[in-house]
């Protein structure tokens, strides 16, 4: 139900108000409106919605000189002088409820770190579905005049008593005086009470709650407490042991805040020290938010943890509307003990928050690639900060970001997990330099040593794992007549032969077009060539040299849904599958007891992308992959191929050196500019007309220029220049680089540049991401 105001749209003027004596107070929202703005706008609340509008609620205001009408979301109400007139809420309807205090705070801090609307941010926090709201019919009752000189029995005059002046819903005044309905009735039938019938929204109770969202307490145990399981048995190594201790006291200590870096060799036993810690802090009462990379890739991990606690919520933007909004629901009235989502699971609602854990912090899919762009670690950082908690971050190789911290601000601590587990053991690592030139035509992608092992672990029985980071079947289409590459007519990227679904893609924009084996230009009509062959391709290489094996691949293109990943996972699990190959899919999480071996295809592929970060995702994918083999007692081989002589960055992976790995890249940094030295914002100005683009671009960065002058000695703005992918879905696209000191001084000077009207540019569409991890 929509409620409007019935008073007319103007407050009273100052100069009706009487001249002595002390201002009014009236009730004022403030209200992050759906426009591009940078802050919240102050309406007042009419008598008439007063009882609906509340932190959270909807709201329609009138914005802007036109006093257009508005959708907005009510983020604080307060009582304030009527010393200036304001224009009034037009309509309201409640939202769920769940904003609270430390919610609006967090929500703020996003808007303000991130130069983004409150209202991007807000609508972030309360997704689209939690604004359907069920309503259900409540009876009420209240006294009437008549009752005051009836002739009452005890049990009548009790009821009428708790009734007072006031209105109760029928079920509430009858448990609180003690009476039945019966007693109801004689009153209603003398005229004494009254009944109406009122609408309420309805939010759903833990029982409504759908059993995908929601795992169901074990029986016999009432709080919902999981009797111990085969894990609990286990006995930690040294690290594990220490870290649990560091990570207990900090619980231990209520309103301290702390950021634990769990920095551990792959098959150290990180998730085990995340359960006991989130056991500890669920014995206290408190709620854990359990954050990972992405739901379809950490399957082992959900279903370790949901067996593990009673009352567990997952969490994640593929939910459907109404197991969304009943999951929070159940997750505010604290009836969730531990919440596992991607990174939108940071906002969870929870009332008695005690402990954030990230899992994989390094991973890019923590960033919000739509406005907000929100980073969802330094998100729970800053919830940790403003609710007094500690966090976890946990990774074999953390981000630059994460490690520069852990060694210098104070509010950081480095765990060390340094071995393996208890019959687990790293694998032998050995690099195989593998040039095109020496690529027989029957196997273009598997080195002589790679096969050999491959052929060694299918006589022993055991599992292989191949990486190849390159979908479809070749990734480079090039005329062999005229010399044209084939590329997608919409943002000019490569064309890649999907040669399974007889389409070639385009990675970037999403166009397919139909295959076709001559040179697009019909003037030339020359056959393609495919070079930069993919998985499809290297699985067809893997079908012909063993028609027996039992192949399982794992991409985007084969993994349609969660269920595909869980069913492939659980096959090659159960020892269904000898091989498993697949993109990054595969290097994610996985916990496999009968891996020997890992092969790395085209390792160095990645690293000529013109991104800084490009070694690090590449140092970071093979360390991943490589900590798949050697979980369990035996000897494992990590073979890791490459088209030339190992750079620093592979040599570093194979002997899975992270420390080493990070002093060498952060001296680049630091030589460079980049971050964690300079905090850094990218502003993109994409149009339809190239000129267009261009110019506003240059002329952004000419303003920009100016400001920082005012602003801060240090802040550096680029000059404009084309993005490394220059045309993206019929757009061509500009980019202008902004880079400051490690304080707000970015940040302060684009807010500076919104309210001067140099942000946003004309163009069709502009992007400003703060903190970007993807440069292309």
């Amino acid at each position: 139900m929509t409620a409007r105001a019935t008073t007319p749209g103007r407050v009273r003027q100052l100069w009706l108000m009487p001249g002595e004596g002390p201002a009014g107070q009236h009730p004022v929202a403030e209200v992050a409106v759906n426009a591009p703005t940078l802050r919240l706008h102050s309406y007042a609340v009419p008598a008439a919605l007063v009882e609906l509008v509340r932190p959270g609620s909807w709201v329609r205001v009138p914005f802007g000189r036109g006093a257009r009408t508005c959708q907005g979301i009510c983020v604080h109400v307060t009582p304030q002088p009527w010393d200036q007139t304001r224009p009034p809420v037009l309509e309201a309807r409640p939202g769920p409820g769940w904003l609270s205090a430390a919610l609006v705070e967090l929500g703020l801090w996003v808007a303000d770190y991130y130069v983004c609307a409150p209202w991007k941010v807000f609508a972030a926090l309360l997704p689209a579905g939690t604004r359907r709201v069920r309503w259900r019919k409540l009876i009420c009752v209240r006294a009437t005049s008549a009752a005051r000189d009836a002739r009452l029995t005890p049990r009548q005059a009790a009821l009428l008593a708790t009734l007072g002046d006031a209105e109760l819903p029928r079920d509430e005044a009858l448990r609180r005086a003690g009476v039945t309905a019966a007693t109801l009735r004689t009153l209603v039938r003398r005229g004494l009470i009254e009944s109406c019938v009122r609408r309420t929204p309805c939010y759903p109770t833990p029982t409504e709650m759908s059993p995908s969202s929601l795992n169901t307490p074990p029986a016999g145990g009432a709080t919902g407490d999981p009797a111990p399981g085969p894990e609990d048995g286990f006995t930690l190594t040294p690290g594990q042991q220490e870290a649990l201790e560091r990570i207990h006291g900090t619980l231990q200590t209520p309103g301290v805040f702390r950021v634990f870096l769990l920095f551990g060799v792959p098959g150290s036993g990180k998730t085990e020290v995340y359960v006991r810690a989130a056991r500890t802090a669920v014995a206290a009462g408190r709620q854990v938010i359990l954050l990972v990379p992405e739901i379809a890739l950490t399957t082992q991990i959900v279903e370790r943890l949901a067996r593990r606690f009673g009352r567990v919520a997952v969490v994640h933007s593929q939910l459907p509307d109404r197991v969304r909004r009943e999951t929070l629901a159940a997750i505010a009235a604290g009836h969730v003990d531990v919440v596992i989502g991607t990174r939108t699971a940071v906002f969870a609602p929870c009332p008695r928050l005690g402990l954030i854990i990230v899992d994989e912090e390094q991973e890019s899919s923590f960033k919000n690639l739509a406005a907000p762009y929100y980073h969802a670690r330094d998100v729970a950082i800053k919830r940790g900060q403003l609710e007094g908690i500690p966090v976890v971050l946990g990774s074999a190789t953390p981000a630059l970001e994460t490690w520069f911290n852990a060694g210098q601000r104070a509010h950081f601590e480095l765990l060390r997990l340094s071995q393996r587990v208890p019959g687990a053991r790293l694998p032998v690592t050995r690099h195989v330099e593998f040039r095109d030139t020496e690529k027989p035509q029957d196997a273009a992608l598997l080195s002589p040593t790679l096969v050999a092992e491959l052929e060694r672990t299918l006589d022993s029985g055991q599992q292989s794992i191949l990486l190849h980071n390159r979908r479809g079947y070749a990734v480079y289409l090039r005329c062999m007549r005229c010399g044209v590459a084939v590329r997608c007519e919409r943002c000019g990227s490569r064309l890649v032969d999907h040669r399974s679904e007889g389409v070639f893609k385009c990675h970037r924009c999403g166009l397919r077009t139909d295959a076709r084996p001559t040179c697009p230009d019909p003037t030339c009509n020359g056959r393609l060539a495919r070079t930069g062959l993919a998985i499809q391709r290297l699985e067809e290489e893997l079908r012909r040299r063993w028609p027996a094996a039992r192949l399982l691949r794992l991409d985007s293109d084969t993994m349609r849904r969660r269920e595909d990943y869980q069913a492939a996972l659980a096959r090659f699990e159960a020892g269904q599958a000898d091989i498993m190959l697949g993109t990054q899919m595969v290097a994610k999480g996985l916990d496999f007891p009968g891996v020997r071996l890992v092969g790395v295809i085209d390792a160095d592929a990645a690293l000529s992308l013109p991104d800084f970060r490009a070694g690090e995702r590449v140092f970071q994918l093979i360390v991943q992959v490589v900590g798949r083999a050697g979980r369990r007692e035996g000897d494992s081989l990590a073979l890791v191929q490459t088209g030339d002589r190992p750079a620093a960055v592979i040599r570093y992976a194979l002997d899975i050196n992270y420390e080493a790995f990070a002093e060498a890249e952060l001296k680049l940094r630091r030589q460079f500019g980049y971050p964690p030295y300079t905090r850094l914002a990218r502003l993109i100005c994409a149009d339809r007309r190239p000129g267009r683009a261009r110019t506003a671009a240059e002329n952004t960065a000419a303003a920009l220029r100016a400001l920082a002058e005012r602003i801060h000695a240090r802040l550096r703005v680029d000059e404009a220049e084309p993005c490394a992918i220059p045309r993206l879905r019929e757009m061509a696209r500009w980019q202008v680089l902004v880079r400051g000191p490690r304080d707000a001084a970015v940040q302060r000077m684009l807010r500076t540049a919104t309210d001067e009207k140099v942000l946003p540019p004309a163009v069709e569409r502009f992007t400003l991401d703060v903190d970007p991890l993807d440069l292309l």
